[in-house]
């Protein structure tokens, strides 16, 4: 695949004129993240810190914007397909301005949408925005905001209920929803393989259990434990709670 490079002095004189911008956008072609070194720690900086470098615009007039996302520090747009990609496009862009990347996607599975540039492997969901490279993450950042989703906030709460908790361990993201009392236990595995709405069995100070038939859902400050029959089947520390 040809790269292509821009610096941030292309970006912002592609900010002033719509023909710029048009000409600095690719098709197909994904934007280069690093130069090539003999230090694969380098590279890896390199890319962590400046792995979009192009503007985050869908690359041609016939795929138009099916979701974008928002992480502390990038943009992410989800373009649909053309004839030259039926899956479509992931355009990403620095909130700092330093640039942004387009990459035609591999994979759309759901709530998750996956691109690859060579060995790097760009995965976002509702959730999380998770760049890897050689199996290796670079990057990992939360979603603050989803557009694109009528139904679902970016926490998993429907867009009229309240968030009073949203706890995130390894692998899953737990939303607690609710009106004015927490009512509603909202589970999702980052890579989104799945999701379970279920109404609140009990709840109280930072402990929250939900039931569905033989399955218990326990979630706390400490951790998220499923069990089955009485029998953990799932066991994770929680790492963020807000």
């Amino acid at each position: 695949m040809q790269t292509k490079f821009t610096n941030s002095k292309v970006l912002n004189l592609a900010l002033a004129s719509a023909s710029a911008l048009l000409f600095l956008v690719p098709t197909l072609s994904a934007i280069a993240l690093t130069g090539n070194s003999n230090n694969s720690e380098k590279n890896i900086s390199q890319i962590r810190d400046s792995f979009l470098v192009a503007q985050a615009n869908c690359p041609t007039r016939r795929s138009r914007v099916d979701r974008t996302f928002e992480t502390p520090n990038y943009y992410v747009t989800i373009c649909s397909g053309d004839s030259q990609n039926s899956l479509g496009y992931y355009v990403g862009a620095a909130k700092d301005g330093s640039g942004g990347i387009t990459v035609p996607l591999t994979r759309r599975s759901g709530d998750r949408y996956i691109a690859a540039n060579g060995n790097t492997i760009y995965a976002v969901t509702p959730y999380e925005l998770r760049v890897s490279r050689n199996g290796r993450t670079i990057l990992n950042e939360r979603i603050l905001a989803v557009s694109g989703d009528d139904t679902f906030s970016a926490r998993g709460c429907r867009n009229r209920e309240s968030t009073f908790v949203t706890a995130e361990t390894a692998n899953y993201i737990v939303s607690i929803c609710g009106g004015d009392l927490p009512g509603t236990y909202i589970g999702e595995s980052k890579n989104g393989s799945g999701r379970i709405r279920l109404p609140l069995r009990n709840y109280g100070r930072d402990r929250f259990v939900a039931v569905n038939g033989d399955t218990r859902y326990i979630l706390t400050r400490n951790e998220l434990r499923v069990t089955q029959n009485g029998r953990t089947i799932l066991r994770e520390t929680v790492r963020n709670w807000n």
